[in-house]
């Protein structure tokens, strides 16, 4: 049922061709005398053709009605709808539809009637042919206007200079910090991992690019423009593990640091430290960097209070 009623567009196309061509060979067959019968035929082909097509649109638009929510369960018809929207012209679809199968009955009946073979087909059957193509050509429009709607009115001069205004800037960095996960095109401040614990026993390594790197060494106030990035691994029996830890961003937009927390997968274990949250992305004003900001709120940390534990090297056992 589900193909059946999105084929309605094509399905369409019959009765609206019998709309199209049924007037002429009425108007044709209205002629009295010898060699009439062939437009007679013509008609009554045309009109069953018509019925046809007509009732497989029927069945078919009501399939797609239900299909796109477009018809209520219960109901044949769209709610009634006055004015030019959407709604409005599938109501009056729908009623033109009901008008050509209304009518299409005693057209066919008057296109039907038994005639001597020198008569018309009467003027009856002309009638009630044109009112029936009239109501399938005014089913087709409405159906094509809701298929094709009309194209947005012309912008005006005024209304172009007021759209050449450009829209606010999209910030890029919205999901994912997007220059802190390319740390690896930074330079490395350390050569190797060390265990920070005020960044809760991860190990880290510091990564900045050249406007922070000299300062970072130093000691010195980062200057504007300065990144700063800290990429951890979880700790494993006293050396840095395999699984990722979150990554931590400092970066100087003025006189006060801007701070990023960004931990795209939190194992299970350790969401106690995130407020249960799967994935954590916090940055500037954001409340979780509270404390961050406590211990950061001139930049980097003094070199004195930075961490020097580093991996513990083997001892190397003599070979007896």
């Amino acid at each position: 049922m589900e193909w059946f009623a999105l084929k309605h567009a094509l399905l369409s196309h019959l009765p609206v061709a019998t709309g199209l061509l049924l007037p002429w060979a009425l108007l044709a067959s209205q002629r009295a005398g010898r060699g009439i019968r062939p437009w007679w035929t013509v008609c009554r082909y045309l009109g069953w053709v018509g019925l046809l097509g007509l009732l497989a649109a029927l069945v078919s638009g009501l399939g797609a009605g239900r299909l796109y929510g477009l018809i209520p369960a219960g109901r044949t018809l769209p709610r009634m709808v006055v004015g030019t929207g959407p709604e409005a012209i599938l109501f009056r679809h729908a009623l033109s539809a009901a008008a050509a199968a209304l009518f299409a009955v005693p057209a066919l009946w008057a296109m039907n009637r038994a005639r001597k073979d020198h008569e018309s087909l009467g003027v009856l059957a002309l009638l009630l042919g044109l009112i029936w193509s009239a109501a399938l050509l005014a089913t087709g429009y409405s159906g094509y206007t809701q298929a094709h709607p009309e194209r947005p009115v012309p912008i005006l001069p005024a209304q172009a200079k007021a759209a050449e205004v450009p829209p606010p800037p999209v910030d890029p960095e919205v999901q994912a910090p997007l220059r802190a996960l390319d740390y690896g095109a930074l330079e490395a401040i350390h050569a190797e991992p060390v265990k920070s614990m005020a960044h809760g026993g991860r190990w880290i390594r510091a990564w900045a690019n050249p406007t922070a790197a000299s300062a970072y060494r130093a000691g010195r106030t980062l200057p504007p423009g300065s990144l700063v990035v800290l990429s951890s691994l979880e700790d494993r029996w006293s050396r840095p593990g395999i699984e990722a830890g979150p990554l931590y961003a400092l970066e100087m937009k003025g006189e006060a640091p801007s701070l990023t927390f960004y931990w795209p997968q939190v194992p299970l274990d350790r969401r106690r430290e995130t407020g249960g949250e799967a994935r954590a992305y916090w940055r500037g004003q954001d409340a979780h960097l509270d404390a961050c900001r406590a211990c950061h709120a001139d930049g980097m940390a003094a070199p004195a209070q930075r961490s020097k534990w580093r991996v513990p090297k083997k001892v190397a056992v003599p070979a007896k």
